[in-house]
């Protein structure tokens, strides 16, 4: 393993797979993101976007207690503005469709921030003792980047509707059971699982997963027609690439792709 860009607030492991571990370490502080974790958060996720090396990102916190608690609110400014908001969202991935796979591995709690930190990610393995809550109510605020937008639109009304008035907490497995966690596994087995995940996807092509996302996240916000144009014409281009000739020819040749992302 080797670090990438890391800092003390989040800590780094690139593995020789293309694995990039971002583990959000203020456990003294419940893993809450201040300004400076964030910004961090933020450059590593944008390097990571541009470094070939990384295939798949894993993003978890220190310790079983809390995968992290929002916004370190003791570090808001004097005039109680939120200072934790990048150019991506809080901690750099709120408001980032990130081109390559990102995995959340809850270790402990997900609230307020923590939680639109986990839902912003393609697929969520939580710890059975995990709790999630868009909790923000609780002290005069609301879920603003991205925790209510993406509740509205990936679970069903109703629980949603619950979950965000009463701005309780629920574990893992009620999580799983309306819809935004896709597994739930014993404390010690949630990177086992999240690792598991990301060396799978690692060994698909890196244009293919790209355009799976663009297309998935696309998709929602047009009609079935032009959604179908799109993955046409995207899957038009993608035969052409250099990975679209080498995948068929090593399944062919009965050998491992050489991807090459482009």
């Amino acid at each position: 393993m080797a670090d990438f860009y890391g800092t003390p607030e989040v800590v780094t492991d690139l593995r020789e797979d293309g694995v990039l571990i971002m583990r959000i370490n203020r456990p003294e502080k419940r893993n809450a993101i201040n300004a400076v974790t964030s910004a961090a958060m933020e450059e590593i996720m944008n390097k990571a976007e541009k470094d070939n090396r990384v295939r798949v990102i894993i993003v978890t916190g220190t310790g079983e207690k809390a995968f992290c608690a929002g916004e370190d609110l003791s570090e808001l400014s004097s005039g109680g503005e939120c200072m934790t908001v990048t150019d991506h969202g809080f901690g750099g991935l709120t408001d980032r469709l990130c081109p390559k796979p990102v995995i959340c591995a809850v270790n402990g709690v997900a609230a307020g921030g923590g939680m639109e930190i986990a839902v912003s990610c393609d697929i969520v393995v939580a710890a059975e003792h995990a709790r999630f809550g868009l909790t923000e109510p609780k002290v005069g605020l609301i879920a603003s980047t991205g925790g209510l937008v993406r509740m509205a639109r990936d679970v069903p009304r109703k629980a949603a509707m619950e979950m965000l008035l009463t701005a309780r907490l629920v574990y893992a497995a009620e999580a799983k059971e309306i819809g935004f966690v896709n597994y739930v596994v014993p404390a010690e087995e949630v990177m086992d699982k999240a690792l598991e995940l990301a060396t799978t996807i690692a060994k698909n092509a890196p244009l293919s997963l790209k355009f799976t996302k663009q297309i998935v996240h696309a998709a929602s916000q047009m009609s079935e027609e032009d959604a179908m144009r799109y993955c046409d014409a995207a899957y038009r281009f993608i035969e052409k690439t250099e990975d679209g000739i080498e995948g068929p020819a090593a399944f062919v040749e009965k050998r491992t792709p050489n991807w090459q992302g482009k």
